[in-house]
């Protein structure tokens, strides 16, 4: 992995390693919440996953149901030879973020209610 991609944290080693900390973190400091909701909180801090529709949510919900499945797609995803097959997802954040107000809302509920 190129010097960039490490500075960025975009090594996929480094991103897997994220998503199963954020995974554990939240096991640890809220016990006790549905896997799938664990599960939602690591996509939800994780560009471009954060801001997708429900249904994208779900989608890769249903088919990642353990953190490494979910932390391998992620990681493997992030990394630079996978990019271009990444873009449509990127390019559907960015429209979302400025034509879809009731994604970011569901994030802050989302959030709010996991954490609370």
């Amino acid at each position: 992995m190129g010097i960039l991609s490490k500075l960025f944290r975009t090594d996929p080693d480094s991103v897997y390693k994220a998503c199963i900390k954020i995974y554990e973190k939240a096991k640890r400091e809220r016990p006790g919440k549905n896997e799938r909701d664990y599960l939602k909180l690591v996509l939800l801090t994780k560009p471009p996953y954060d801001y997708q529709h429900d249904k994208v949510i779900n989608l890769l919900l249903d088919k990642f149901s353990t953190i490494e499945a979910l932390a391998d797609y992620i990681a493997d995803m992030s990394d630079s030879y996978n990019r271009d097959s990444q873009k449509y997802v990127w390019e559907s954040r960015e429209r979302n973020l400025k034509f879809v107000p009731k994604v970011k809302k569901r994030n802050e509920a989302f959030f709010r209610e996991f954490w609370g």
